[in-house]
């Protein structure tokens, strides 16, 4: 399963009289300030804009952190998969038939939400070892997309051994 971060951010609150492991995650500033009225939300919030450091004092350190959430599959559109029951799709175990169908028949945008649920290492790793068969002009955008030459790809080599009659 992939972590994507989103782009929305969290408060950290790590409360330093327990030795630093008490630590309330807020959604917003604002929901901190209106919980701990002690803080004033226009001071924290000019302090962790401009510094981008924590605020910390003796009794606290408060810091904005990145939200991530876990991702189950990538967001690519169903009619790549039309042979496919979409909701079953094991989005893991499928990379191989994933990966070529989005490189041979998805849009750059497709590319690219492919390449960040798998990792550009994996989908190149997956085109050296695993995909069999791209048509020549996928061949061609691939090896000018992640600057391999056709030779490192195995389905390229796999259709230079199995060369058709001359006829």
């Amino acid at each position: 399963m992939m972590i994507k971060q989103v782009n929305k951010r969290v408060v950290v609150v790590q409360w330093k009289r327990f030795a630093g492991t008490d630590i309330n995650v807020f959604s917003s500033l604002k929901g901190f300030c209106d919980s701990y009225p002690a803080y004033n939300y226009h001071t924290l919030n000019n302090y962790l804009s401009k510094k981008k450091i924590p605020f910390e004092n003796s009794d606290i350190k408060i810091e904005r952190q990145p939200l991530y959430k876990q991702v189950k599959r990538p967001d690519l559109p169903k009619v790549l998969f039309w042979d496919f029951d979409f909701d079953k799709i094991d989005w893991n175990r499928s990379y191989k038939t994933v990966i070529e169908r989005v490189l041979d028949k998805g849009t750059p945008l497709d590319w690219k939400e492919m390449i960040e649920f798998y990792g550009k290492e994996n989908v190149v790793n997956a085109l050296k070892r695993d995909i069999t068969f791209l048509t020549d002009m996928t061949i061609e955008a691939v090896c000018k997309y992640f600057q391999l030459s056709k030779e490192e790809l195995k389905c390229y080599t796999k259709k230079q051994l199995h060369q058709g009659h001359w006829i």
